[in-house]
Protein backbone atom coordinates (compact mmCIF):
# COMPACT_ATOMS: atom_id res chain seq x y z
CA UNK A 1 0.00 0.00 0.00
CA UNK A 2 1.37 3.39 -1.05
CA UNK A 3 0.81 6.77 0.58
CA UNK A 4 -0.56 9.70 -1.42
CA UNK A 5 -0.14 13.17 0.08
CA UNK A 6 -2.69 15.71 -1.16
CA UNK A 7 -1.75 19.30 -0.34
CA UNK A 8 -5.26 20.76 -0.28
CA UNK A 9 -8.72 19.66 0.89
CA UNK A 10 -9.90 18.69 -2.58
CA UNK A 11 -13.25 16.83 -2.86
CA UNK A 12 -12.23 13.28 -1.99
CA UNK A 13 -14.74 11.53 -4.27
CA UNK A 14 -12.46 11.99 -7.27
CA UNK A 15 -9.73 9.92 -5.62
CA UNK A 16 -11.90 6.84 -5.07
CA UNK A 17 -9.82 4.73 -7.48
CA UNK A 18 -6.90 5.12 -5.06
CA UNK A 19 -8.95 3.71 -2.17
CA UNK A 20 -6.62 0.75 -1.65
CA UNK A 21 -3.85 3.20 -0.82
CA UNK A 22 -3.41 5.52 2.15
CA UNK A 23 -4.46 9.11 1.44
CA UNK A 24 -3.30 11.99 3.60
CA UNK A 25 -5.14 15.26 3.02
CA UNK A 26 -6.36 18.24 5.05
CA UNK A 27 -10.02 18.89 5.84
CA UNK A 28 -12.21 20.29 3.03
CA UNK A 29 -11.39 23.88 1.99
CA UNK A 30 -8.13 23.84 3.97
CA UNK A 31 -4.49 23.40 2.96
CA UNK A 32 -1.47 21.88 4.65
CA UNK A 33 1.10 24.41 5.81
CA UNK A 34 4.74 24.08 4.79
CA UNK A 35 5.48 22.60 8.22
CA UNK A 36 2.72 20.03 7.85
CA UNK A 37 3.89 19.08 4.36
CA UNK A 38 7.42 18.61 5.67
CA UNK A 39 6.08 16.38 8.44
CA UNK A 40 4.08 14.17 6.04
CA UNK A 41 6.54 14.19 3.11
CA UNK A 42 8.83 11.33 4.26
CA UNK A 43 5.92 8.86 4.02
CA UNK A 44 4.69 10.06 0.63
CA UNK A 45 5.01 7.90 -2.49
CA UNK A 46 3.05 10.49 -4.50
CA UNK A 47 2.05 14.12 -3.99
CA UNK A 48 -1.02 15.73 -5.53
CA UNK A 49 -0.08 19.39 -5.70
CA UNK A 50 -2.95 21.83 -5.37
CA UNK A 51 -0.52 24.61 -4.50
CA UNK A 52 3.07 25.21 -3.47
CA UNK A 53 5.42 22.25 -3.23
CA UNK A 54 8.84 23.57 -2.24
CA UNK A 55 12.31 22.16 -2.77
CA UNK A 56 12.45 21.43 0.97
CA UNK A 57 9.33 19.27 0.78
CA UNK A 58 10.66 17.43 -2.26
CA UNK A 59 14.01 16.77 -0.56
CA UNK A 60 12.18 15.48 2.53
CA UNK A 61 10.14 13.02 0.46
CA UNK A 62 12.68 10.26 0.03
CA UNK A 63 10.12 7.73 -1.28
CA UNK A 64 8.51 10.11 -3.76
CA UNK A 65 7.78 8.72 -7.24
CA UNK A 66 5.60 11.47 -8.76
CA UNK A 67 4.20 14.95 -8.16
CA UNK A 68 0.84 15.14 -9.91
CA UNK A 69 -0.06 18.79 -10.31
CA UNK A 70 -3.78 19.39 -9.79
CA UNK A 71 -4.16 21.81 -12.70
CA UNK A 72 -2.49 23.03 -15.87
CA UNK A 73 -0.22 25.71 -14.38
CA UNK A 74 2.61 24.19 -12.33
CA UNK A 75 4.57 27.31 -11.35
CA UNK A 76 3.88 26.61 -7.65
CA UNK A 77 5.92 23.38 -7.82
CA UNK A 78 9.71 23.55 -7.70
CA UNK A 79 10.15 21.56 -10.89
CA UNK A 80 13.93 21.94 -10.90
CA UNK A 81 14.21 20.43 -7.42
CA UNK A 82 11.96 17.58 -8.56
CA UNK A 83 14.11 17.03 -11.63
CA UNK A 84 17.26 16.92 -9.50
CA UNK A 85 15.56 14.34 -7.28
CA UNK A 86 14.53 12.29 -10.30
CA UNK A 87 10.83 12.83 -9.59
CA UNK A 88 8.54 13.48 -12.57
CA UNK A 89 6.11 16.38 -12.30
CA UNK A 90 2.91 16.08 -14.33
CA UNK A 91 0.05 18.43 -15.08
CA UNK A 92 -3.50 17.93 -16.38
CA UNK A 93 -4.08 20.51 -19.12
CA UNK A 94 -7.02 18.81 -20.83
CA UNK A 95 -9.36 18.75 -17.84
CA UNK A 96 -9.17 22.50 -17.11
CA UNK A 97 -9.82 23.76 -20.64
CA UNK A 98 -13.60 23.91 -20.80
CA UNK A 99 -14.39 25.69 -17.54
CA UNK A 100 -11.53 28.19 -17.65
CA UNK A 101 -12.56 29.27 -21.15
CA UNK A 102 -16.16 29.61 -19.99
CA UNK A 103 -15.07 31.82 -17.11
CA UNK A 104 -13.03 34.00 -19.47
CA UNK A 105 -16.18 34.61 -21.53
CA UNK A 106 -18.16 35.25 -18.35
CA UNK A 107 -15.68 37.89 -17.26
CA UNK A 108 -15.77 39.47 -20.73
CA UNK A 109 -19.54 39.78 -20.55
CA UNK A 110 -19.33 41.11 -16.99
CA UNK A 111 -16.99 43.96 -17.85
CA UNK A 112 -18.22 44.87 -21.34
CA UNK A 113 -21.89 44.84 -20.34
CA UNK A 114 -21.02 46.27 -16.89
CA UNK A 115 -22.79 43.40 -15.13
CA UNK A 116 -20.51 43.45 -12.09
CA UNK A 117 -20.83 47.20 -11.70
CA UNK A 118 -24.62 47.17 -12.16
CA UNK A 119 -25.02 44.33 -9.65
CA UNK A 120 -23.22 46.40 -7.01
CA UNK A 121 -25.16 49.57 -7.84
CA UNK A 122 -28.49 47.76 -7.67
CA UNK A 123 -27.65 46.72 -4.11
CA UNK A 124 -26.33 50.09 -2.93
CA UNK A 125 -28.19 52.83 -4.80
CA UNK A 126 -31.79 53.96 -5.20
CA UNK A 127 -33.42 52.13 -8.14
CA UNK A 128 -34.76 55.34 -9.65
CA UNK A 129 -31.18 56.46 -10.27
CA UNK A 130 -30.42 53.29 -12.23
CA UNK A 131 -33.43 52.43 -14.38
CA UNK A 132 -33.84 54.39 -17.56
CA UNK A 133 -33.17 53.87 -21.23
CA UNK A 134 -29.65 54.93 -22.19
CA UNK A 135 -28.15 54.91 -18.71
CA UNK A 136 -24.98 52.89 -18.03
CA UNK A 137 -24.44 51.83 -21.62
CA UNK A 138 -22.24 48.80 -22.14
CA UNK A 139 -20.63 47.27 -25.20
CA UNK A 140 -21.78 44.27 -27.19
CA UNK A 141 -19.21 41.55 -27.75
CA UNK A 142 -20.53 41.19 -31.30
CA UNK A 143 -18.14 42.87 -33.71
CA UNK A 144 -15.36 43.43 -31.16
CA UNK A 145 -11.86 42.09 -31.78
CA UNK A 146 -10.56 39.65 -29.19
CA UNK A 147 -6.82 39.24 -28.76
CA UNK A 148 -5.78 35.90 -27.29
CA UNK A 149 -2.36 35.86 -25.61
CA UNK A 150 -1.42 32.19 -25.43
CA UNK A 151 -3.09 30.00 -28.06
CA UNK A 152 -2.92 26.68 -26.25
CA UNK A 153 -5.90 24.59 -25.19
CA UNK A 154 -7.66 27.21 -23.08
CA UNK A 155 -6.88 30.10 -25.41
CA UNK A 156 -8.14 28.08 -28.38
CA UNK A 157 -11.36 27.13 -26.60
CA UNK A 158 -11.89 30.77 -25.59
CA UNK A 159 -11.46 31.80 -29.23
CA UNK A 160 -14.06 29.23 -30.29
CA UNK A 161 -16.59 30.49 -27.74
CA UNK A 162 -15.89 34.12 -28.65
CA UNK A 163 -16.73 33.48 -32.28
CA UNK A 164 -20.16 32.27 -31.20
CA UNK A 165 -20.71 35.81 -29.86
CA UNK A 166 -19.69 37.29 -33.21
CA UNK A 167 -16.22 38.41 -32.15
CA UNK A 168 -13.23 38.61 -34.48
CA UNK A 169 -10.25 36.75 -33.02
CA UNK A 170 -6.52 37.28 -33.34
CA UNK A 171 -3.83 35.51 -31.37
CA UNK A 172 -0.23 35.65 -30.23
CA UNK A 173 1.73 32.73 -28.80
CA UNK A 174 5.44 32.12 -28.32
CA UNK A 175 4.97 28.73 -30.01
CA UNK A 176 2.97 30.22 -32.86
CA UNK A 177 -0.76 30.44 -33.37
CA UNK A 178 -2.83 28.09 -35.50
CA UNK A 179 -4.58 30.27 -38.12
CA UNK A 180 -7.64 28.02 -37.77
CA UNK A 181 -7.82 29.14 -34.12
CA UNK A 182 -7.06 32.85 -34.51
CA UNK A 183 -5.40 35.22 -36.93
CA UNK A 184 -1.68 35.07 -36.00
CA UNK A 185 -0.23 38.48 -35.14
CA UNK A 186 2.70 39.91 -33.18
CA UNK A 187 2.20 40.84 -29.54
CA UNK A 188 2.37 44.56 -30.35
CA UNK A 189 -0.17 44.26 -33.17
CA UNK A 190 -2.51 42.31 -30.90
CA UNK A 191 -2.35 45.07 -28.27
CA UNK A 192 -2.90 47.81 -30.84
CA UNK A 193 -5.90 46.20 -32.58
CA UNK A 194 -7.77 44.29 -29.87
CA UNK A 195 -10.86 45.61 -28.11
CA UNK A 196 -10.50 42.83 -25.54
CA UNK A 197 -7.18 41.23 -24.54
CA UNK A 198 -7.54 37.84 -22.84
CA UNK A 199 -4.50 36.23 -21.18
CA UNK A 200 -4.01 32.46 -21.40
CA UNK A 201 -0.22 32.11 -21.20
CA UNK A 202 1.77 30.23 -18.53
CA UNK A 203 3.77 32.13 -15.93
CA UNK A 204 7.43 32.07 -16.95
CA UNK A 205 10.30 34.52 -16.63
CA UNK A 206 9.32 35.79 -20.09
CA UNK A 207 5.67 36.36 -19.22
CA UNK A 208 6.08 37.70 -15.68
CA UNK A 209 4.92 41.32 -15.84
CA UNK A 210 4.12 40.95 -19.55
CA UNK A 211 1.23 43.38 -19.19
CA UNK A 212 3.26 46.33 -17.92
CA UNK A 213 3.02 50.08 -18.39
CA UNK A 214 4.50 49.84 -21.90
CA UNK A 215 2.03 47.12 -22.94
CA UNK A 216 -0.99 49.01 -21.61
CA UNK A 217 0.23 52.09 -23.45
CA UNK A 218 -0.01 50.20 -26.73
CA UNK A 219 -3.58 49.03 -26.18
CA UNK A 220 -6.56 50.67 -27.86
CA UNK A 221 -8.25 53.38 -25.83
CA UNK A 222 -11.16 52.02 -23.77
CA UNK A 223 -10.18 48.38 -24.32
CA UNK A 224 -10.69 45.57 -21.81
CA UNK A 225 -8.36 43.11 -20.09
CA UNK A 226 -9.27 39.57 -19.01
CA UNK A 227 -6.87 37.44 -16.96
CA UNK A 228 -7.59 33.80 -16.17
CA UNK A 229 -3.92 32.78 -16.53
CA UNK A 230 -1.66 33.80 -13.64
CA UNK A 231 -1.78 36.99 -11.61
CA UNK A 232 1.89 37.85 -12.00
CA UNK A 233 1.51 38.14 -15.79
CA UNK A 234 -0.06 41.55 -15.05
CA UNK A 235 1.66 44.48 -13.36
CA UNK A 236 -1.13 45.52 -10.99
CA UNK A 237 0.12 49.09 -10.53
CA UNK A 238 0.29 49.56 -14.31
CA UNK A 239 -3.23 48.15 -14.70
CA UNK A 240 -4.61 50.57 -12.12
CA UNK A 241 -2.93 53.48 -13.90
CA UNK A 242 -4.47 52.32 -17.20
CA UNK A 243 -7.91 52.08 -15.59
CA UNK A 244 -7.65 55.55 -14.08
CA UNK A 245 -6.50 57.10 -17.37
CA UNK A 246 -9.30 55.40 -19.31
CA UNK A 247 -6.88 53.50 -21.51
CA UNK A 248 -8.46 50.32 -20.09
CA UNK A 249 -12.25 50.54 -19.77
CA UNK A 250 -12.55 47.50 -17.54
CA UNK A 251 -10.83 44.35 -16.32
CA UNK A 252 -12.02 40.87 -15.41
CA UNK A 253 -9.55 39.12 -13.10
CA UNK A 254 -9.65 35.59 -11.73
CA UNK A 255 -5.99 35.49 -10.66
CA UNK A 256 -3.72 37.77 -8.62
CA UNK A 257 0.04 37.97 -7.95
CA UNK A 258 -0.12 37.33 -4.20
CA UNK A 259 -3.15 35.11 -3.65
CA UNK A 260 -5.18 35.10 -1.49
CA UNK A 261 -4.27 38.76 -0.96
CA UNK A 262 -5.94 41.10 -3.46
CA UNK A 263 -5.16 44.83 -3.57
CA UNK A 264 -8.06 46.86 -2.20
CA UNK A 265 -7.75 49.23 -5.17
CA UNK A 266 -8.84 46.39 -7.46
CA UNK A 267 -11.64 45.16 -5.20
CA UNK A 268 -13.10 48.64 -4.82
CA UNK A 269 -12.82 49.67 -8.47
CA UNK A 270 -16.20 49.99 -10.21
CA UNK A 271 -14.85 48.71 -13.53
CA UNK A 272 -13.01 45.67 -12.23
CA UNK A 273 -14.72 42.30 -11.76
CA UNK A 274 -12.81 39.96 -9.44
CA UNK A 275 -13.29 36.24 -8.84
CA UNK A 276 -11.16 34.15 -6.41
CA UNK A 277 -9.26 31.87 -8.83
CA UNK A 278 -12.31 29.79 -9.72
CA UNK A 279 -11.55 28.99 -13.36
CA UNK A 280 -11.93 25.24 -12.81
CA UNK A 281 -14.19 25.40 -9.78
CA UNK A 282 -17.15 23.28 -10.84
CA UNK A 283 -18.03 19.91 -9.35
CA UNK A 284 -17.66 18.08 -12.66
CA UNK A 285 -14.27 19.53 -13.51
CA UNK A 286 -12.86 19.08 -10.01
CA UNK A 287 -13.86 15.41 -10.18
CA UNK A 288 -12.27 15.03 -13.61
CA UNK A 289 -9.08 16.73 -12.39
CA UNK A 290 -8.78 14.33 -9.47
CA UNK A 291 -9.37 11.34 -11.73
CA UNK A 292 -6.69 12.54 -14.16
CA UNK A 293 -4.16 12.87 -11.31
CA UNK A 294 -5.09 9.38 -10.10
CA UNK A 295 -4.39 7.86 -13.52
CA UNK A 296 -0.95 9.49 -13.63
CA UNK A 297 -0.15 8.17 -10.16
CA UNK A 298 -1.35 4.66 -11.00
CA UNK A 299 0.72 4.69 -14.19
CA UNK A 300 3.86 5.44 -12.19
CA UNK A 301 3.03 2.83 -9.56
CA UNK A 302 2.64 0.21 -12.34
CA UNK A 303 5.91 1.15 -14.00
CA UNK A 304 4.39 3.10 -16.89
CA UNK A 305 5.40 6.56 -18.06
CA UNK A 306 2.61 9.00 -17.11
CA UNK A 307 1.21 11.56 -19.51
CA UNK A 308 2.09 15.26 -19.42
CA UNK A 309 5.48 15.23 -17.68
CA UNK A 310 6.59 18.86 -17.49
CA UNK A 311 10.11 18.64 -16.04
CA UNK A 312 11.82 16.64 -18.73
CA UNK A 313 12.16 13.25 -17.00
Amino acid sequence: MATILITHGIPKEGFSILSEHSIIMPPPLQAFSEEELLRHAPAADAIVAGGRVSAAVIRAAGRLKIIANYGAGYDAVDVQAAREAGVPVTNIPDTVTRDTAELALGLMLSVTRRIGEMNLRMRKEAPETLFGMGRYMGQSLHGLTLGIVGCGRIGSRTAQLARAFGMKVMGYSRRGCDPDVAQPVSFDELLQKSDVVSLHCPLTEETRGLMNRDAFGKMKDSSFLINTARGAVVDTAALLEALESGKVAGAGLDVFPDEPHVPAALLLHDRVVCTPHVGTNTALTRFEMAQACCMQILDVFSGKRPQNIVNGL
